[in-house]
């Protein structure tokens, strides 16, 4: 296989079609549709099916596409680095963050990393489901306890106290319905921390994905949940909620991860090192 009919292959499903894939690169569409056309040969496979007016990546061509975009935009990269000797931050980085967390931090970090990175263009999605780092192309995602995962590596950066508080209307006899974020992952019952500790048994009568949405929801007065102490401290002082306690042995950890099977660019190092020194400062 070669590594240029390769790389011709990944640049026309980037841009999704030879048309487009030529325009972006300056190359004639015969060049790039002939280069496809061998890697296709060289593979015994159909990587495209080609319509009249389009082109669709085949199964085949998507599991390639899959496991192969991420590693040669990062060889390119690195190539160009070593090429021009240039070992500082540039480029596109492409982050994906919780939806809460973005929208009570990322704005402000995204600020002074820009201050700090001025070449680095950032691009930032917010979603609370888990990306997929290579077939989605991102450099970086922030999550919040995440299951382990041996394609990713990274650390922890902030950890949060997590609250029990429902609404004050809301009766504590058991079982206490809750609102949860992973039902799989959720206990019966509940530890609160103390001297001694309390136990409060649950019983789910809703599941949702971000800690924004369970927190409107528990403002209803439908159930109690774990939450992080800053979403919920403004309601805590305005008495919109009360809290029973802080949940023993388990807080919300914030990480930031990036794909082990890639070395770890410039721009993804100094993201880790500015998010590193912000919160260690804080």
């Amino acid at each position: 296989m070669n590594l240029e009919d390769l790389s011709d292959f990944v640049l026309v499903a980037n841009n999704g079609g030879f048309a487009q894939a030529s325009r972006t690169s300056g190359r004639p569409k015969a060049s790039l549709s002939r280069k496809v056309m061998d890697l296709e040969s060289s593979l015994g496979v159909r990587l495209f099916d080609r319509g009249a007016r389009s082109i669709q990546l085949t199964e085949e061509g998507q599991a390639l596409f899959k496991s192969t975009s991420g590693p040669l935009n990062e060889i390119a990269e690195a190539v160009d680095m070593l090429r021009d000797g240039r070992a500082h931050p540039q480029g596109c980085l492409r982050v994906n963050v919780p939806s809460l967390f973005g929208l009570m931090l990322m704005g402000r970090l995204a600020a002074e990393f820009k201050r700090a990175c001025p070449e680095v263009v950032l691009e930032i999605t917010m979603e609370d489901r888990e990306v997929d780092l290579v077939s989605e192309g991102y450099d970086l995602v922030i999550r919040v306890n995440p299951k382990p995962d041996s394609e990713l590596v990274g650390f922890c950066f902030l950890r949060e106290q997590l609250l029990v508080v429902a609404a004050p209307s809301l009766v504590r006899q058991p079982p206490v319905p809750v609102v949860i974020r992973n039902g799989g992952r959720n206990p019966a019952i509940w530890q609160i921390a103390g001297s001694p500790s309390r136990e409060i048994e649950t019983t789910p009568v809703l599941e949702l994905p971000g800690f924004t949405m369970i927190r409107d929801a528990v403002l209803t007065g439908i159930g109690a949940a774990k939450l992080p102490r800053p979403l919920v401290e403004e309601d805590l002082a305005a008495g919109r909620l009360v809290s029973w306690g802080t949940v023993a042995g388990q807080s919300a950890e914030m990480w930031a991860l990036h794909t082990s099977r890639r070395f770890a660019s410039a721009k993804v190092k100094a993201f880790m090192r500015f998010l590193k020194t912000t919160f260690q400062d804080d």
